[in-house]
């Protein structure tokens, strides 16, 4: 299975110039089987998101549906969404014949004031795609290793990201992280450039196999799309050789 990690810089809360940016960029992806694009991929990080955001989304939502069918590939990145008097960062799964599912970000960004303007979802999607099951997760969720337990054996977890660059290092490390001790393949998808509030993002993305090894990675800092084929054969032999999963402990999480 070949996947497309697409690194780009996000002009600050303007949809309609993102939306336009980004259907170049994914016109020239040639044999991908997924897509994966940043978090709040049409806008940036805003926390503006019911003024400057989600009067669009159901233009994000059709794009996302056009670029699958077009590309005939699973799409994935997140926008805000406005539903019985609340706001989500929503995650956005679009497939080739117009299905869509969601995953809403389960950790809100504290010390971005993410809290304060929007609501945590409460349920993980696992869902399956081309004999592939896929698990999808919002940036800050990366730091929280048991929400993203691989207790419904998923064989790829996606996480999509406006991470900043002084925090690069622990993004890094946390997708091997995740990786490892998963036992599953794992993508990294982050912005790169300036936001309106003055944070950089160096972009650092990646895909990871369930060794913790870099297979692909974006440059830093670059505007750019990268593919690799992910190995299925190789992760499920793997996890026959080293069945680490069967000695994890077993707890009950409550909220």
């Amino acid at each position: 299975m070949n996947v497309a990690i697409v690194q780009a810089h996000l002009e600050w809360e303007n949809v309609p110039v993102n939306l336009k940016l980004f259907n170049k960029r994914i016109a020239a992806i040639e044999g991908a089987n997924i897509i994966v694009l940043p978090e709040m991929f049409a806008s940036g990080f805003t926390m503006k998101g019911k003024e400057r955001v989600a009067p669009f989304y159901e233009a994000v939502y059709q794009c996302m549906q056009e670029w699958a069918r077009e590309k005939d590939a699973l799409i994935m990145g997140s926008t805000v969404y406005f539903e019985d008097e609340h706001y989500y960062n929503r995650l956005l799964v679009a497939f080739p014949d117009g299905k869509i599912l969601h995953y809403d970000k389960k950790h809100l960004f504290t010390m971005g004031e993410e809290k304060e303007h929007f609501t945590a979802g409460n349920e993980l999607l696992v869902f399956d795609y081309q004999g592939v099951r896929i698990a999808p997760f919002i940036c800050y969720d990366l730091r929280f290793p048991v929400w993203s337990r691989n207790t419904c054996g998923y064989d790829l977890a996606v996480y999509v990201a406006n991470w900043p660059e002084a925090r690069r290092q622990p993004w890094q490390i946390l997708l091997m992280g995740r990786a490892i001790e998963n036992q599953c393949y794992v993508i990294g998808v982050n912005r790169v450039g300036e936001d309106g509030v003055g944070l950089s993002y160096s972009g650092d993305s990646a895909v990871i196999s369930p060794k913790g090894d870099v297979l692909v990675a974006c440059e830093p800092f670059a505007d750019e799309v990268k593919q690799v084929d992910i190995d299925l054969k190789a992760l499920r032999e793997f996890r026959v050789k080293f069945p680490v999963l069967e000695d994890r402990d077993e707890f009950t999480i409550e909220d």
